[in-house]
């Protein structure tokens, strides 16, 4: 009985050792096939990084579904069955970025059976290499899941450039948004986590000590690299390629595409093309060709505007942070985000079907200036040829016709809004520290204080008998949000701050007017209310239509009737329509037309990765990097709005992408040969 104890005891004892990594020190017995099968101790450490990986992504995955489950009813609604696939080609993406993660350790620990008593020092690197690898992909996993929520994109390197250009703004953004500032803390802590998990799994299995049975060891790390092209195609054998974001799109609803990837995946391809300063989506000559005959203008692009008598003398434009269409009553929102724009429309020229030409405050600045177009990944303020771009700004402010003023509420340094703007003709820039106060706030002082400032500036300019043009971005509508508290301003959102700060910024875009209304230069005033871009609020497209598409109001009571109009409106078509308006002489060389007597065919529009156009009837989006491309009927009724019909359409979409991208192939390449520098 006693003998039967001990070999059970050692047999226990043997099995242990093996669990542990410890097959080499067990005796020298016949084993089984299942011995010889069974993974050297390096193997199982890397299947064990990999098994925990692979689990760590997937419940960051579940998190972001839990939190954004209301979003599987937008656009055509998801099925069970589309959650489920989402969730396994997720962990399709996720193989992928952990094969390639685990491959640089499974050669190092493989070269270093051969190694003796060195073999340590690849045993520190293969370590080190993994725990960098997965902390930073964790982090960038976590830290998407806010980025995705107010966006609808996954994580670019976008956000590196405007943390680079201002460190200080790109922290104080985190930490002053309780959301960001928690999911930093969370990713951290993750990836301290798993750092020590694959320290431990290391000493658990001994890495840093070659395995006795070497060429064992060897084969089989040597067996796992050889698979990695599998695991390329996410371990589908019948996958003639390595899996790419096509590999996606799954289904119908836009955001069941979304969850299914690994976004560190767009991340690093976004990262290579950081570096990128230059687009080619067309011959530049066949572009300009082309947008000459489309604008009608002559060889110089250039269309000369003849001065008129107007009732005005000066203009001013509002452009509000993040102010989506969306919100508003006219557009059916029955939350009363916006009552006073609400108001106002009923008062004035309103333009709904006005669309941004980007996602971003930078474009929104450059295109409402320059009358530009969008260059995607570019940042238009920072990249290319960065001099004077001949605005009708620059025109009348050369000319003395008349001055020109641009007001923001943070740093100058931001997005470069400071080094571009100046350039542009504006005699006046007043930002952050030009107001004198000290604050903490990440963007500065509070819209009804620059509105403040910016009534000073003008009154100062009607004092001297000068007519003025003026530009007024407003910031409050941005995250991390922090509404003032301020005298005259109640929200029926107290606990929502996201909404409660839309709300403020409404209020102190009217208390703005109201306080206009007062001045002796009221009526001889265009004013001009629109947004930078709007915001993702219903995620029905790749692109959400809600991300593009903003209001537009010309507001002068006394000399514009109230109306709605349909015609389609870019961003860009803002200034020349405001100069026609104001009966100004000058020189229109850019991609903005007269709305008042032309009509535009299409909009262009672009975020970082895609291009979108759309006419009256379709809406066309390519992601030229992937060669995906989306066509769109906007009179189709029911879920057939959110069917992709490009294959069924093909001569429609390729209309369409040759005029999105000989729009902003031709623009890039007037961006860095302004007129009057050929």
């Amino acid at each position: 009985m006693f003998e039967k104890l001990k070999k059970s005891c050692n047999s226990l004892l043997n099995r242990a050792k093996i669990l542990r990594g410890g097959e080499d020190e067990v005796n020298n017995k016949k084993h089984g096939i299942g011995y010889y099968l069974c993974p050297p101790r390096h193997v199982k450490f890397l299947l064990w990084i990999l098994l925990a990986g692979l689990v760590s992504f997937s419940l960051i995955r579940i998190t972001l579904l839990l939190r954004n489950v209301e979003q599987l009813d937008a656009g055509i609604a998801a099925t069970k069955w589309d959650v489920a696939y989402a969730l396994f080609t997720g962990v399709r993406f996720d193989i992928v970025l952990a094969f390639y993660l685990i491959a640089p350790s499974l050669l190092l620990l493989g070269i270093s059976q051969f190694m003796g008593k060195h073999a340590k020092w690849m045993n520190y690197a293969s370590t080190t290499l993994l725990s960098i690898g997965f902390s930073l992909s964790l982090m960038c996993n976590i830290g998407d899941i806010p980025f995705f929520e107010y966006t609808n994109t996954h994580v670019d390197a976008v956000g590196i450039r405007y943390a680079n250009d201002d460190p200080g703004q790109a922290l104080s953004v985190i930490t002053n948004d309780r959301s960001y500032l928690i999911f930093a803390c969370i990713a951290i802590v993750v990836s301290i986590l798993f750092t020590a998990l694959i320290i431990m799994l290391a000493r658990h299995y001994r890495t840093s000590v070659p395995a006795e049975r070497k060429v064992h060891a060897a084969i089989y790390l040597l067996l796992l690299i050889a698979i990695t092209p599998l695991s390329a195609r996410g371990l589908n054998p019948i996958q003639s390629s390595p899996m790419t974001i096509k590999d996606s799109i799954i289904s119908y609803n836009n955001f069941v595409n979304q969850l299914s990837i690994n976004p560190v995946i767009p991340f690093v391809e976004s990262l290579a093309n950081l570096n990128n300063k230059g687009i080619t989506l067309m011959d530049s000559d066949k572009a300009r060709s082309y947008v000459i005959e489309e604008y009608n203008r002559d060889e110089n692009f250039n269309e000369h505007v003849e001065a008129h008598e107007s009732p005005w003398r000066n203009v001013v434009i509002i452009l509000q942070e993040g102010n989506c269409a969306v919100h508003l009553a006219h557009e059916g929102s029955t939350k009363g985000l916006l009552p006073n724009l609400d108001r106002l429309i009923k008062e004035g020229r309103y333009y709904e079907n006005t669309f941004s030409t980007s996602t971003h405050t930078a474009y929104g600045i450059y295109s409402t200036v320059t009358s530009m177009p969008p260059y995607m990944h570019l940042h238009p303020l920072e990249d290319g040829y960065r001099q004077n771009l001949h605005s009708p700004f620059d025109q009348v402010q050369q000319s003395g016709k008349m001055s020109t003023l641009f007001f923001i509420t943070h740093e100058p340094e931001f997005d470069n809004v400071g080094g571009f703007i100046p350039l542009q003709g504006f005699g006046k820039f007043v930002s952050l520290p030009d107001y004198g106060i000290n604050t903490t706030k990440s963007w500065g002082v509070d819209d009804h204080m620059m509105f403040d400032r910016a009534l000073q500036e003008m009154d100062a300019e009607y004092a001297k008998g000068k007519p003025f043009a003026a530009v007024c971005l407003t910031c409050s509508n941005h995250r991390p949000y922090d509404p003032p508290t301020v005298e005259g301003f109640t929200t029926t959102y107290p606990d929502d701050i996201e909404k409660h700060a839309i709300q403020y910024a409404d209020w102190a875009m009217n208390r703005f007017i109201e306080m206009c209304k007062q001045k002796p230069w009221f009526d001889e005033t265009l004013f001009i209310i629109t947004a930078d871009h709007g915001r993702g609020v219903r995620r029905d497209f790749i692109v959400p239509e809600s991300c593009l598409h903003i209001p537009l109001l010309f507001y002068s009571p006394k000399h514009i009737k109230p109306e709605v109009r349909t015609d389609l409106v870019s961003q860009m078509d803002i200034v020349p329509t405001a100069m026609s308006m104001l009966g100004i002489e000058y020189d229109n060389h850019s991609f903005g037309i007269d709305l008042t007597t032309q009509k535009r065919r299409m909009v262009p529009s672009s975020s970082v990765t895609h291009m979108i156009v759309r006419d009256y009837n379709w809406l066309y989006i390519s992601d030229p990097a992937h060669s995906m491309d989306y066509l769109y009927d906007l009179n189709a009724e029911g879920d057939t709005h959110y069917i992709n019909v490009v294959e069924e359409h093909r001569d429609i979409a390729s209309e369409m992408d040759e005029y999105i991208r000989a729009t902003i192939q031709a623009g890039w390449d007037m961006h860095n040969t302004p007129m009057g520098k050929q």
